[in-house]
C-alpha cells in the first residue's frame, strides 16, 4: 500500500542546521552563530560554522511532518522531487552546493582547494584527508565585516618584504638570480617552492628566523596589525610553523558588509577574522599548509596552487537595490540576496532545480500552492528552508524587514 510520504509534497520544507564547533569559532554569550539562531550559546563549545546543505559529515536534516530526516537521505529516497532532472543529470543524485555562516574569533589555517581533476587524484591518493572527489570553489560575502589573507603578493612586493625583514632571505633565496628574467607567476613559484622545503629540510633554520622576527615585533612600542598578528599567532602555533612565514607573502583582504570575494580552486588564502556567509561546491576537501594542529599537506599543497599574483577582486553591491546575485564562475551554485521592507511580498520563482533559503534577519511567512490551497509556513531569523525542484514558485511576506540569502543551481550550465 503506498503510505502517505512515498510522493513527496511540493512544498517548501523547515531544516535544522548542524554547528560545526571548530577552536576558531567565536564562544560566549556573544557569539554569532547562536545569536542568529536565537539560541543560548554552548557554555564549553565555540560555534564556528552553520551548514546548510546534504553534506554526508553533517547533513542537515528535513522537517517532514515532525520526523526529521538528513537531507542527504531525503534526496537519496526522492531525488527527481527534490533536485529536479537538470541537476540530476548534472550531478547525479546529489546537491551539488553547501551554504554555510561562518564565525572567525581566531585565524583559519592557511589552505587552497583543488579542481575536480586534482581532487579526483587526491582523493583515489588519500581518502582519509581527502573525503571526497569534488572541487570546492567558494565564495565568502561578510555579514558585518571579513579580515582575510588571499592571493600571492606581486614579485616587487615579495623584494620589498625581504628588505624590510632580511630574515627571510635565507629560506626564500634570491629574486633577482636568472636571466633572462622569469615570468612573475613562475618566480613566485620557485621562491614560494624554495620557502617551504627549506622550511622542512632546515627546521632549525625556519626556528631561528621565527624566533627573530617573534623578538623584532615584540619590542617594537607600536605595533601594526599585521605584528600583532603575527605575534598572536607564533605563540599559538609555535616557531616551526612555517604558516608564520607565510603571512608575508599573502594579500591583506578586507570586506565590510555585503562586499564579497570568490576563492577558486588554487588560491591560497587564510580568514582572519569575521562573521561571513559562505557558499561553495558541496566538498570538504582542503589543503592546509600551517597554522593549524589538523593535517598539513605541503606536497599536495604545492601541486594545486595558482601562482599568479593578486588578491581576489571585491564585489561590491548596489546598496539601494532590494536583490543582489552573487554570480560566480562555476555551475554548482548561485546565491541571491534579497531584503524585503516591513508588509512587502515577493514570488520566487525558477524553472526547476532545488533551492535553499536562508533567513538573516526578518519574521514573516511563505505561501505556496498546494493543490489548490494556500499552504504557509511562518519563517523568523536564523531559520533555513529546502525548495524542492517540484515547487517551482512561493512567495514571501515579510511582518519585519526581512534579508535573506536564496541558493540556487543556474540551470544554463545543469540544463
Amino acid at each position: 500500500m503506498e503510505t502517505r510520504h512515498d510522493v513527496l509534497e511540493a512544498r517548501p520544507y523547515r531544516l535544522h542546521n548542524p554547528i560545526q564547533p571548530y577552536a576558531w569559532g567565536e564562544r560566549g554569550p556573544r557569539a554569532f552563530i547562536p545569536r542568529l539562531l536565537g539560541e543560548d550559546a554552548p557554555p564549553d563549545a565555540p560555534a564556528a560554522e552553520l551548514w546548510v546543505g546534504a553534506h554526508p559529515s553533517a547533513p542537515s536534516r528535513l522537517d517532514l511532518d515532525g520526523r526529521w530526516i538528513p537531507l542527504n537521505q531525503a534526496i537519496a529516497r526522492w531525488p527527481r522531487a527534490l533536485l529536479g532532472s537538470s541537476v540530476q543529470r548534472a550531478f547525479g543524485d546529489h546537491l551539488p552546493f553547501l551554504f554555510k555562516i561562518l564565525s572567525a574569533a581566531e585565524p583559519l589555517s592557511i589552505q587552497a582547494h583543488p579542481n575536480k581533476a586534482q581532487a579526483q587524484v587526491l582523493h583515489a591518493r588519500d581518502p582519509e584527508h581527502y573525503p571526497d572527489a569534488h572541487h570546492k570553489p567558494e565564495i565568502a560575502i561578510a555579514l558585518e565585516s571579513l579580515q582575510a589573507l588571499a592571493g600571492f603578493k606581486p614579485l616587487g612586493q615579495w623584494k620589498e618584504t625581504l628588505r624590510v625583514h632580511p630574515q627571510l632571505q635565507a629560506l626564500v633565496g634570491d629574486l633577482d638570480g636568472t636571466e633572462p628574467p622569469l615570468p612573475e607567476d613562475e618566480a613566485i613559484r620557485r621562491a614560494f617552492t624554495r620557502l617551504l622545503q627549506t622550511a622542512r629540510q632546515r627546521p632549525d633554520l625556519l626556528s631561528r628566523t621565527t624566533d627573530a622576527l617573534a623578538q623584532r615585533f615584540s619590542t617594537r612600542p607600536n605595533r601594526d596589525e599585521f605584528q600583532d598578528l603575527y605575534l598572536f599567532l607564533y605563540e599559538k602555533y609555535g616557531k616551526t610553523d612555517v604558516g608564520l612565514l607565510v603571512l608575508f607573502f599573502l594579500n591583506q583582504v578586507e570586506l565590510k558588509a555585503g562586499q564579497a570575494i570568490y576563492l577558486d580552486a588554487g588560491l591560497p588564502h587564510a580568514y582572519l577574522k569575521g562573521n561571513i556567509a559562505e557558499c561553495m561546491a558541496n566538498s570538504d576537501n582542503v589543503v592546509r599548509l600551517g597554522l593549524t594542529t589538523k593535517f598539513k599537506d605541503v606536497d599536495a599543497l604545492l601541486e594545486i596552487l595558482r601562482f599568479q599574483p593578486g588578491a581576489p577582486p571585491i564585489f561590491t553591491p548596489d546598496p539601494a537595490s532590494p536583490r543582489t546575485v552573487y554570480g560566480v564562475p562555476c555551475p554548482d551554485f548561485e546565491i541571491h540576496r534579497l531584503r524585503l521592507g516591513k508588509g512587502c511580498q515577493e514570488v520566487l520563482s525558477r524553472p526547476g532545480g532545488p533551492e535553499v533559503l536562508f533567513v538573516v534577519q526578518g519574521v514573516g511567512e511563505i505561501f505556496w500552492d498546494a493543490l489548490g490551497k494556500t499552504g504557509r509556513l511562518d519563517y523568523r531569523r536564523g531559520q533555513g528552508f529546502f525548495v524542492p525542484a517540484v515547487l517551482p514558485a512561493y512567495r514571501l511576506r515579510a511582518d519585519a524587514a526581512t534579508d535573506v540569502f536564496l541558493v540556487r543551481v543556474p540551470l544554463d550550465h545543469a540544463a
